[in-house]
């Protein structure tokens, strides 16, 4: 007897190929059997007539790593048919942690992957064995594929020092990235617009990957740049992955700014000539023509050695001030530099800050912002708001070209990931607002650009949500529905399944999703979530206990 059966389903497995109509019979956490069970008898049968049923969308970009922690609930996933989220991603990190540049990380944290919640926040763990182990004890409801953060490596050893290492801080790092490895972490990612990774130079990069490579894993990276120089920072990425022997994948993959749109066809031939010479590349999108990050990535490089702390009280004295406006308008070597790829800096829109007296703040632009504080100036008004957040405070950049994201999104080689932290409408992470691919990725990509644009099958949609992040991570036992398989599942109607979040209102649901399994447990039940805990940590092959 089947724990649970799924019957009458349209059964889209994830590999791509043409949908079939069939059962699936579970026992346990796994897929048992697949095809017609009309005879079989199961302790719960769920109907799936007229919907389809698919592997669980694994989001390959995410920023999680705390909001898992402070809400395992999972809500903006559970809801949007999210089953694995791979954190760690553009080098931002909370493991591992050295006691003596603890606040370090924490600060940085602070303005990356925790701006928008408000708590204090605090990290239960010092090595990453312990920040695995206490993940393992606290189960969110999705699994979760962990990536080891080269930024979090280099704070551990360097702090935010802007000098190359040491022959011996360097072996200090590989010996510790060697240690997360062992812990179980899948890949290891560097994020070269952030600090430390700007900091961060390709031998160094090489010498981390080449445990990497030992373990089985990938090199993922948001590039050192996505706009006028991303040719040499595509080149710098391959040259890694080249050295190294790792496997690469590319984070987020886009070009900004407005004089570098349409040149998709350059990155993409850049690709294709690596894999001809045999170096393993693959890449991920979100499918929005604009991003989200920190206020204070519109901060020179310098300003933040030193650690965050020290970037406020830089902007606070009149004479740097000259200097980072100087620095902002003429750019500097090595950095990409933010403002120089939005559209227009007084229309950047504040997605969320910490502190309550500030939240009328979210939603409304720079210039909007300036004119309420009586501030004329618009580099006034940016750090005025990074001063009273100290720091914490998150930015939507428009910088995209919509045609671009659809040539991207349109590869059968593509994997999608939302490039955000699991949020909620309710209790904690609902405090404040945030961008609309937190809750609309996957239903964008299915009910938007495969129903209603007609960009691709929803065969082919799935397969990005599912198998194509799979086979990046070395998941080898999900994002296909076999036999054999774990039970993450979701079941959607492919004619009603849209996305409502909007950049007015993003913390919004689609609509379509009506179940969701985790590890054979049913997490969302008539499109409602159930209670229950029951995620994984994904830890790759060479971990112990595994």
């Amino acid at each position: 007897m089947f724990d649970l059966k799924i019957i009458n389903g349209k059964i889209v497995d994830g590999t791509g190929f043409p949908s079939y109509k069939g059962d699936i019979g579970i026992i346990g956490e796994k897929i048992v059997e697949i095809g017609d069970l009309s005879s079989k008898e199961a302790k719960i049968t769920i109907n799936a007539d007229n919907k389809v049923v698919s592997p669980g969308f694994i989001d390959m970009h995410t920023h999680s790593d705390m909001s898992l922690v402070y809400d395992r609930y999972a809500r903006s996933r559970i809801y949007t048919g999210v089953t694995t989220d791979v954190i760690g991603n553009c080098g931002i990190g909370v493991a591992p942690v050295k006691e003596e540049n603890r606040q370090l990380l924490l600060d940085y944290l602070g303005t990356r992957i925790v701006g928008s919640m408000p708590v204090k926040l605090e990290l239960p763990w010092d090595s990453y064995k312990s920040y695995i182990k206490y993940m393992e004890e606290n189960p969110p409801a999705v699994n979760i594929a962990p990536l080891l953060a080269q930024g979090a490596i280099r704070i551990y050893e360097m702090g935010f020092s802007k000098e190359d290492p040491t022959d011996e801080q360097l072996q200090n790092m590989i010996d510790l990235t060697e240690e997360c490895f062992k812990c179980g972490a899948l890949g290891l990612t560097s994020g070269l617009v952030y600090l430390p990774g700007e900091f961060t130079s390709q031998k160094e990069l090489i010498e981390l990957n080449k445990i990497t490579k030992k373990y089985g894993g990938f090199y993922a990276t948001h590039m050192r740049d996505e706009g006028d120089d991303i040719e040499n920072a595509m080149d710098e990425a391959l040259d890694v992955c080249r050295q190294s022997g790792v496997p690469l994948e590319i984070s987020h993959l886009k070009l900004s700014a407005k004089q570098n749109f349409g040149k998709t066809d350059v990155l993409f031939e850049k690709i294709e000539k690596a894999r001809e010479e045999g170096l393993d590349v693959t890449f991920d999108v979100y499918p929005y023509s604009s991003g989200m990050t920190s206020l204070s990535a519109l901060m020179p490089p310098w300003t933040f050695e030193g650690g965050v702390d020290k970037m406020i009280d830089r902007i606070k004295l009149p004479e740097n001030r000259d200097k980072i406006i100087y620095d902002i308008e003429h750019g500097l070597p090595g950095w990409q530099n933010f403002a120089s790829i939005v559209k227009s800096i007084p229309k950047i829109m504040i997605a969320s800050v910490i502190k309550e007296e500030n939240s009328w703040m979210e939603g409304k632009t720079l210039e909007e912002i300036g004119k309420r504080l009586g501030i004329d100036d618009i580099y006034t008004t940016i750090f005025e708001i990074l001063i009273r957040e100290k720091g914490r405070v998150q930015m939507v950049v428009e910088g995209m070209d919509e045609d671009d994201v659809i040539k991207i999104l349109s590869r059968e080689d593509v994997s999608v990931g939302s490039d955000s932290m699991s949020l909620s409408h309710t209790g904690l992470l609902s405090k404040s607002s945030t961008h609309p691919r937190a809750f609309g990725t996957q239903s964008i990509v299915l009910g938007y650009y495969s129903r209603e644009k007609g960009l691709f099958s929803i065969e082919s949609a799935v397969r990005k949500l599912t198998s194509n992040p799979a086979k990046r991570l070395g998941l080898k036992d999900r994002g296909i529905l076999k036999e054999g398989y774990y039970a993450d599942i979701v079941i959607f109607d492919e004619n009603k399944i849209i996305n409502k979040s909007t950049y007015k209102e993003p913390k919004q649901y689609p609509e379509g999703i009506e179940t969701v399994l985790v590890n054979g447990n049913i997490a969302l039940k008539d499109g409602k979530q159930v209670d229950i805990l029951c995620g994984k940590v994904l830890k790759n092959t060479y971990s112990s206990g595994k």
